[in-house]
């Protein structure tokens, strides 16, 4: 399965991937707000395989995008491994979640607002979702830009919403229906 953007190829995760897979999710800027990481060697295997386990499932519930830079003449296949992740998780009502991650080093050119509008185009458009939503901490301005960019409306905030490293965070709930 693939996702195409002016810039990027959104594509399922192979087991090659592994090496570009752990050189962003072990990095610790990457992961200042998320609840996992900085990935250990195997914790990185293990997110692989759970991608790739994920493409096996009927009904399937969660598609897990590996985010690469398009070829330069605009037409030709992925010209680099992964340097982030785009993601929807489905629920049974109707709604799924987006999450998402850029290598820090991309950081600040738009492959996050990219890859996130193109999950929520997928959701409504090929999967007929009611409803997208995303969460992200407070402190993490430049994901709500994100989240706002793609058409999402923060709608709460979210009191000691995750656990990370050990302490409870609130979270911005954003979300999005089709228009």
């Amino acid at each position: 399965m693939e996702l195409h953007t002016p810039r990027l190829l959104l594509r399922s995760y192979r087991s090659g991937d592994l090496a570009a897979v752990h050189r962003f999710a072990s990095d610790r800027r990457l992961t200042e707000y998320v609840e996992w990481g900085p990935n250990r060697p195997q914790d990185s295997r293990d997110f692989l395989a759970a991608c790739l386990a994920e493409t096996q499932q009927d009904p399937r519930r969660a598609f897990t995008f590996a985010i690469t830079a398009s070829d330069d003449d605009g037409g030709g296949p992925a010209a680099g491994p992964p340097f982030g992740s785009a993601g929807l998780t489905l629920d049974d009502a109707g709604t799924g979640e987006v999450g998402y991650v850029i290598a820090a080093d991309r950081w600040g050119c738009g492959y996050a607002t990219e890859a996130a509008a193109a999950v929520v185009h997928f959701g409504f458009t090929v999967l007929g979702l009611d409803r997208i939503r995303a969460t992200c901490r407070p402190g993490n301005a430049a994901s709500s830009r994100v989240l706002e960019k793609t058409g999402m409306v923060l709608e709460a905030r979210l009191p000691a919403h995750k656990l990370i490293r050990g302490r409870w965070e609130d979270s911005l709930l954003y979300a999005i229906s089709p228009s």
